[in-house]
């Protein structure tokens, strides 16, 4: 509400109501986001939806851009003040997580900091990978294939020999005919 006695704005009406819809009608209608209270305090839609409850709303507010660092009368923090005060540690996971500050003398219970938050539209996920083997690593051990009995045998016996044959082969070559048969120009006398 802006003025003692007024009715409430179409946007705090559907947030005190918990109509998701009529929040978003509202938001995109041109409605204030920062709607000041009666005190002239700025952050009523965010401060009433923390104190209604409900998390779908309030990500929607916060999806707008709410400030969730308002303050109101009585002082800095209003909306983590005012989830706490109802119990509602999902709405001050949320808020912790969009950037709001933890009031002094503010005590909060350890495991609203557990409680696992999805990120705001928009926002990057940064998913925890598994740790798992990667699947693209090549195992070169021997293994048994459904090949016929006379081929099994000729491949098992060669099987990955080839290279080791190769690299033997130019042991025993001496420089300059290892080097040709590289590609590479032979070494100069010198």
């Amino acid at each position: 509400m802006t003025n003692k006695g007024s009715t409430a704005s179409k946007l705090i009406a559907a947030i005190r109501a918990g109509r998701l819809n009529g929040v978003i009608n509202a938001l995109d209608d041109g409605a204030d986001i920062e709607e000041p209270d009666m005190h002239g305090s700025r952050g009523l839609p965010l401060r009433t939806a923390c104190f209604e409850g409900n998390l779908a709303i309030v990500r929607e507010l916060l999806t707008y851009g709410a400030n969730p660092n308002a303050a109101a009368s009585d002082g800095p923090g209003a909306p983590l003040r005012l989830a706490l005060r109802q119990k509602h540690n999902e709405i001050a996971a949320l808020l912790l997580q969009q950037g709001a500050v933890i009031p002094a003398g503010l005590v909060i219970d350890p495991k609203v900091f557990e409680i696992p938050c999805a990120p705001l539209p928009g926002e990057a996920l940064v998913p925890s990978l598994p740790e798992t083997k990667p699947d693209n690593i090549i195992e070169f051990t021997r293994s048994e294939t459904n090949l016929p009995v006379s081929i099994k045998d000729d491949v098992s016996e060669t099987f990955g020999t080839e290279t080791n044959a190769l690299s033997m082969d130019l042991l025993f070559l001496e420089d300059d005919e290892a080097l040709h048969l590289l590609g590479q120009p032979p070494k100069k006398a010198g």
